[in-house]
């Protein structure tokens, strides 16, 4: 249940490679809901090919955005602004 964000991408990959698409976004969205961003990308593809509805894109980009929002600071903005490596998103 509080298990790391990055497992939850490659939960949502297993199941995404067995058929169980709907499963996959579950398991994406938990990861966008705690600022994954290759989930959300995850998410943006299973859309393009039909297999995500735009409301699911949807939903996970105001998840993602709302993550963002939350994370957002002026010590951040100047650590992403010296180093790519503090960028809020890959």
């Amino acid at each position: 249940m509080g298990g790391d964000i990055d497992s939850r991408l490659l939960l949502g990959a297993l199941e995404q490679n067995a058929g169980n698409i709907d499963r996959a976004i579950k398991h994406y969205m938990i990861g966008v809901r705690g600022g994954d961003n290759g989930s959300l990308i995850q998410i943006e593809y299973l859309s393009l090919d039909g297999r995500a509805t735009k409301d699911d894109y949807t939903k996970a980009l105001r998840s993602y955005q709302e993550y963002l929002n939350e994370v957002k600071s002026t010590q951040r903005d100047a650590a992403a602004a010296a180093n790519d490596e503090y960028k809020y998103i890959d």
